[in-house]
């Protein structure tokens, strides 16, 4: 019998809303987007507030705390492979509640110093890319290939309001409660992330025991995966140009915004929170858009709204429609990227086999954010030496260029999608 007719005889899948192991990690992961924004929050908070910590000291928290992003994901991927996932985001929660718990401990005996915030940062940001790279590997296990794109769009509305509600739940908690006390909720999230995730009765098959192979073969199987497939070699490079551009553009309107046009902090946070809004939106109607016109033209209509959106971020003059004009730049922006990200997910699931998801998404992970390290970089001497609303001029047209791998004729074509799974 072929895999067609397999596939075709066995029973319909229940629909993706109603399985309750789906639910189960859908609330996981929410629970553990929140988790991961409140420890972004709280920690530099903790440095200034606590420890009289300086920009300096801050600085080299977040660069510790982000290190992990960058050195991890391929040696994360090859160990990843070898083992079933839930069990590692697991582990991965439990070790965050026990990271972040010690925090308000050591506080309260007044033994907390920089350099155990520095170690707990890096630990936790190592837990953070296990978690994250078992996720992404382990979702497609859950969700039938036709349900697929539904089950990241669903994991990318969860993006979205953590990164939108996450930072104003933590400052309002903080302002309750204080930097140290916010903590304890942050573990607490972690805790019911474990939870939901051993309520799953999905059981994964045991990877079988590979032969002792070499470290520096399977790191490049998984570098392969992604660079000898043409529609993931697309995606990354699109992805990897985006968010170099993408995070300069973050910081330059910051500075042109708040301290060039002198708007307020919540003028600021409003823009952003527009954005936000966007994110769940584009997130939630590209299953449909997809069903209408295919995988390739969905996200040739997605890159339109992320790349030419950001024209309208330089036009803020100091005026009374800046907040309207950044607010609808980032809504439209967003809502395009959101939905490009549920899009190049699915088809790099989709496109690659099982035995090598965790690798190949490490991989993608390691080029895209790798570039974003050097945006977010190469930004602040930008802004210094040109201008934020010089460089605000600019980077849209490198975003621009940057839609020239995701509408080329590997991507453009991509209507109905394999499954290699």
């Amino acid at each position: 019998m072929t895999v067609d007719e397999t596939l075709r005889d066995a029973p319909a899948p229940r629909p993706l809303r109603r399985d309750p192991d789906f639910r189960r990690f859908w609330v996981a992961d929410l629970v553990s987007q929140f988790g991961s924004r409140i420890t972004e929050f709280a920690l530099p908070l903790l440095v200034v507030t606590t420890l009289d910590g300086t920009g300096t000291q801050v600085g080299l928290l977040q660069a510790l705390y982000l290190c992990p992003f960058f050195l991890l994901p391929l040696f994360a991927g090859v160990w990843l492979e070898r083992r079933t996932k839930r069990p590692v985001m697991i582990a991965a929660d439990l070790g965050r509640f026990a990271l972040v718990m010690s925090v308000p401990l050591l506080a309260l005996f007044d033994a907390l110093t920089l350099p155990l915030l520095y170690a707990i940062a890096v630990t936790g940001g190592a837990l953070t890319v296990l978690y994250d790279i078992a996720a992404v590997s382990y979702l497609p296990q859950l969700a039938a290939g036709r349900d697929l794109a539904s089950a990241n769009s669903a994991v990318s509305v969860n993006l979205a309001v953590g990164a939108t509600a996450g930072p104003g739940l933590a400052g309002w908690l903080s302002g309750v409660f204080g930097p140290v006390g916010i903590l304890v909720f942050d573990g607490l999230s972690y805790l019911a992330s474990a939870n939901a995730l051993l309520l799953i009765r999905h059981r994964e098959p045991r990877p079988p025991r590979p032969p002792r192979r070499s470290l520096r073969r399977e790191l490049a199987e998984g570098l392969r995966a992604v660079l000898d497939n043409p529609p993931i070699r697309a995606l990354v490079l699109h992805a990897g140009i985006y968010n170099a551009a993408a995070a300069t553009t973050t910081v330059a309107f910051l500075v042109h915004f708040v301290r060039d046009l002198g708007h307020a902090n919540a003028e600021y946070g409003a823009v952003l929170v527009a954005g936000g809004v966007g994110g769940v939106l584009g997130a939630l109607g590209v299953p449909r858009l997809i069903r209408r016109v295919g995988h390739g033209p969905a996200l040739s209509v997605a890159v339109v709204f992320s790349t030419t959106s950001y024209f309208l971020l330089p036009l803020t003059d100091g005026g009374s429609s800046d907040v309207l004009l950044g607010g609808l730049g980032y809504f439209l922006g967003v809502t395009g990227s959101s939905a490009g990200s549920v899009i190049a997910l699915t088809v790099r699931q989709r496109c690659t086999p099982s035995a090598l998801h965790a690798r190949m998404n490490a991989s993608y992970r390691l080029i895209s954010f790798g570039l974003l390290s050097i945006g977010a970089g190469v930004a602040g001497v930008l802004v210094d030496s040109l201008g934020a609303r010089t460089v605000l001029f600019a980077t849209p047209v490198v975003l621009v260029l940057s839609a020239v791998p995701a509408v080329s004729r590997p991507i453009r074509t991509l209507k109905e999608l394999p499954d290699l799974g």
